[in-house]
């Protein structure tokens, strides 16, 4: 998980290796595309932009995967 091992915030690293390991490629593409969401921002206690970041970064590294 080379794009997730350099976020820097341990709560953003936290949940996107969560995304990572628990979502498809195809959702993570429809949740960056979408808008971020409130009740996860809410449980982990991140912004929209670390929510995407996150986000982002679960989604290069399944591609990567490719």
């Amino acid at each position: 998980m080379p794009m997730i091992d350099q976020l820097n915030s341990g709560k953003t690293k936290d949940f996107a290796k969560h995304c990572y390991e628990s979502s498809s490629i195809d959702k993570l593409r429809d949740a960056i595309e979408g808008q971020a969401d409130q009740a996860e921002m809410a449980h982990w206690g991140l912004s929209e932009g670390e929510w995407k970041e996150a986000m982002a970064a679960a989604l290069a590294d399944h591609e990567a995967e490719e």
